[in-house]
């Protein structure tokens, strides 16, 4: 009679919490505000200044990263990769190098590695503080209105299929 007592609660305990969960599930899933996408002007490393105001209309995706750091060295290629194949679509791709001694570092590492894409410096960290960049690399997906609609800290296979098939449907639209 006892077991038949605590298994019944037992029952009950795990209802309450599966409920508790659904109930916390569902107000995370409901939507949230927009966040906009702090603005910020850099130097590229061709000298010309850069916003991220310039491209709106755009998808956007804003990767900081740094020579020093091996998981955003990882991830250079893929970047390279995605921006060659979107880069005529309403797509812009933007690397903030974190690095200290700016173009000195950069633009040897840059032409090392073939990349195209646009790098911007940011050796006062002035962009990575608005966007509260704690490590690298750390990415953020900005829509064609200027709001942040997905960050990833960490490295990535930008050109994994699945990351490709989402720049496609992404873009299609």
């Amino acid at each position: 009679m006892i077991f038949k007592k605590k298994t019944a609660l037992l029952y009950r305990l795990a209802f309450a919490c599966v409920a508790l969960l659904l109930s916390s599930t569902l107000a995370l899933a409901e939507p949230q505000e927009a966040i906009s996408a702090p603005d910020f002007t850099l130097k590229s490393l061709s000298g010309e200044e850069v916003s991220l105001s310039q491209q709106r209309g755009k998808y956007v995706l804003v990767n900081f990263w740094a020579t020093w750091c091996g998981p955003c060295k990882v991830e250079m290629p893929s970047l390279e990769i995605l921006h060659q194949r979107f880069k005529s679509k309403k797509f812009s791709l933007l690397a903030i190098s974190n690095d200290m001694f700016g173009a000195r570092i950069v633009e040897p590492f840059a032409t090392a590695n073939n990349l195209s894409f646009p790098i911007l410096l940011d050796q006062q960290l002035q962009a990575s503080n608005k966007y509260g960049v704690v490590s690298l690399p750390t990415t953020f997906m900005i829509d064609p209105k200027g709001n942040i609609i997905g960050e990833l800290r960490g490295a990535e296979d930008w050109a994994s299929p699945d990351n490709i098939l989402y720049f496609e449907n992404l873009l299609a639209n």
